[in-house]
C-alpha cells in the first residue's frame, strides 16, 4: 500500500496508473448505447443503428442532460411512398411532442377548410384563455378576432401557441375538448401511442406521442392535404406589419427539405419533423430529444442523407404525390399576402367583450376580391414577378415581394395564373390593381433587392422598360 501525505505528491508512475484506472471505469461505466449504437426491439429481433454524427460541426455534441426515468432521443426515418422504414431508435417509445402538436391542430384545421367548417376569410374571436398562452405567440388580445389565415401561419412559422387556441376554440367550443379530437383524429390515423391534451404541446405529462407516430402523421398530412402541404415551406409570413420567421431552419439549408415542423419543451428537448425530396424520392424524418437546435439539425440531416442512400440501394419507387381532394376550395396559393380569397363573403363571430377587429386580423380579408387584374378605374397596371415551375415557388415569390412592399398590401391583388410555356405549365405571378406610377417605383425598389420585375400596361399587355 502506497501512503500519501499532506502536501506530497504521487511519483509519476502511481499518477499515470490512477488516471487509466479512472478511464477505464469511466467507460465501463457509460451506457452501451452512449458509447456507439442503439438496439430497438422489433418483436423478436433487436435491429442495430449507428448514431448519427452531426453534419455541421463533426464533433462530439455536448449530451442533452435528460431525466433518468424518461429518456428523450428518438428517431424514425421512413419512405413517404412505401412507408417502408429505413432507420430507427427508440421509435414506438413514448416523448412529449412540444409544438410538433401543432400539426395534428393544423390537420384538423385543414379538414374543417375542405368541410367548410372554416372559411379563410373568417375572423375568429381571441379569448382570455388564448391571450394568456405563453411564447412563442402572436400577442393577440382578448376580445379581438383573429383572421384563420393569420392563425394557420401563425402556427407554421412562429409556432404561436395563442393561435393554436383560438383555432381550438372555434372549432370544439374549448380546448380540453378539442384535444379529445386531436386524440380520437390521432387513433383513426392509426397513431395508437399518442394522447393530446393541449392544442399547443405546452407542457402536459400526459401529452404523449412515438417518433413512428409522428410519422404517420407527416405521412397523412402529405396524403390528405397535398394542397396545403406547401405552406410548411413559408420562411417568413408578416402578421401585422412584423416578419415572422419559420423555426424550421433546415429549410434553408438541407437540399430539398420542404416541411414540416419544429417543438420543444424543457421535458422533451428540441424535436423535428421534416420531409424532403431527392431523385424522385420523399423522405419523412422525425428526431425528438435534440439538445440544441444545431444538434437536431445536424442529426437529421445526416439521418436524411443515410435514408437516401439506402433508398437507392433499395430501388425504392419514387413518390407519386396525392391529389388534391375535389371539394377543395382553397389551395396554399390563397395564403399568401394580398393573394384573393375566392368569392365569398368573411364571417366573423363576436364574443361577448366585442371589440373592432385588429389592423392585423382585418388587413387582408375585409376587402372586396378582385374581380380581375384591373378591378378599379385607373388601375390597370401590374408587377410581373415571373413564372415559376410550381406553386410552391410562386407562392414564395408573392410573400417575398409583398415583404419588401408593405405599402401595396392595402391595394395590391396577387394573382397567380397557370400559363403554358415551351410544353410545359408555369405559374405566373403578378400584383395587380395597381396604377402607372406605383407599378413602375415598386419594381424599382424590387430590383433594388434583387428581386426581378417588370411593370406591365395590363391594357396593352406589355411590359414597360
Amino acid at each position: 500500500m502506497v501512503e500519501y501525505r499532506v502536501g506530497r505528491l504521487p511519483s509519476p508512475l502511481v499518477a499515470i496508473g490512477m488516471t487509466m484506472m479512472a478511464l477505464l471505469w469511466l467507460v465501463a461505466a457509460t451506457p452501451v448505447d452512449a458509447q456507439t449504437r442503439t438496439t430497438v426491439a422489433r418483436g423478436n429481433t433487436a435491429t442495430t443503428v449507428q448514431k448519427a454524427t452531426p453534419r455541421k460541426a463533426r464533433r462530439t455534441a455536448t449530451p442533452a442532460i435528460v431525466n433518468p426515468t424518461y429518456p428523450r432521443d428518438a428517431m424514425l426515418v421512413i419512405d413517404a411512398e412505401s412507408g417502408q422504414e429505413l432507420e430507427a431508435a427508440s421509435a414506438d417509445e413514448q416523448r412529449h411532442p412540444a409544438s410538433l402538436t401543432k400539426i395534428m391542430t393544423l390537420y384538423l384545421a385543414f379538414e374543417a377548410l375542405d368541410s367548410g367548417k372554416l372559411k379563410l376569410g373568417d375572423r375568429m374571436p381571441v379569448s382570455a384563455h388564448a391571450m394568456s398562452m405563453s411564447p412563442s405567440k402572436l400577442g393577440v388580445h382578448a376580445g379581438t378576432n383573429l383572421a384563420v389565415r393569420d392563425a394557420i401561419m401563425g402556427l407554421i412559422t412562429r409556432s404561436a401557441n395563442d393561435a393554436a387556441v383560438v383555432i381550438a376554440e372555434q372549432l370544439a367550443g374549448d380546448e380540453t375538448t378539442f384535444a379529445q379530437t386531436m386524440t380520437q383524429k390521432a387513433r383513426q390515423l392509426g397513431m395508437t401511442n399518442t394522447t393530446f391534451r393541449n392544442a399547443s404541446g405546452l407542457p402536459d405529462p400526459a401529452q404523449v406521442t412515438t417518433a413512428r407516430d409522428l410519422a404517420t402523421l407527416a405521412k397523412a398530412m402529405l396524403r390528405d392535404f397535398p394542397h396545403y402541404y406547401p405552406l410548411f415551406s413559408v420562411q417568413e409570413y408578416v402578421f401585422g406589419g412584423r416578419p415572422l420567421r419559420n423555426h424550421n431552419q433546415m429549410l434553408g439549408w438541407y437540399p430539398g427539405l420542404d416541411g414540416i415542423k419544429t417543438g420543444y419543451i424543457n421535458a422533451s428537448g428540441f424535436n423535428l419533423v421534416t420531409s424532403a425530396m431527392r431523385d424522385g424520392r420523399r423522405l419523412i424524418g422525425v428526431v425528438l430529444g435534440g439538445s440544441t437546435p444545431s444538434d437536431r439539425d445536424a442529426a437529421m440531416g445526416d439521418a436524411l442523407d443515410r435514408g437516401f442512400e439506402r433508398a437507392a440501394t433499395l430501388k425504392l419507387a419514387q413518390y407519386r404525390p396525392a391529389k388534391p381532394p375535389a371539394g377543395a376550395k382553397y389551395t396554399a396559393i390563397n395564403f399568401a399576402p394580398g393573394a384573393v380569397i375566392p368569392g365569398e363573403a368573411p364571417r366573423t363571430t363576436l364574443t361577448a367583450r366585442a371589440a373592432a377587429p385588429s389592423s392585423a386580423s382585418a388587413e387582408f380579408d375585409s376587402r372586396t376580391p378582385a374581380a380581375g387584374d384591373a378591378n378599379v378605374e385607373g388601375a390597370k397596371w401590374a408587377i410581373q414577378l415571373g413564372a415559376f415551375g410550381s406553386s410552391q415557388q410562386a407562392a414564395q415569390q408573392v410573400q417575398r415581394a409583398m415583404t419588401l412592399l408593405p405599402d401595396l398590401r392595402s391595394a395590391a391583388r396577387a394573382t397567380i395564373d397557370t400559363v403554358p410555356n415551351n410544353g410545359k405549365m408555369m405559374h405566373r405571378v403578378r400584383l395587380t390593381n395597381l396604377d402607372e406610377q406605383r407599378a413602375i417605383k415598386s419594381c424599382k425598389r424590387l430590383e433594388q433587392a434583387h428581386v426581378a420585375c417588370a411593370p406591365i400596361n395590363l391594357s396593352l399587355g406589355v411590359a414597360q422598360n
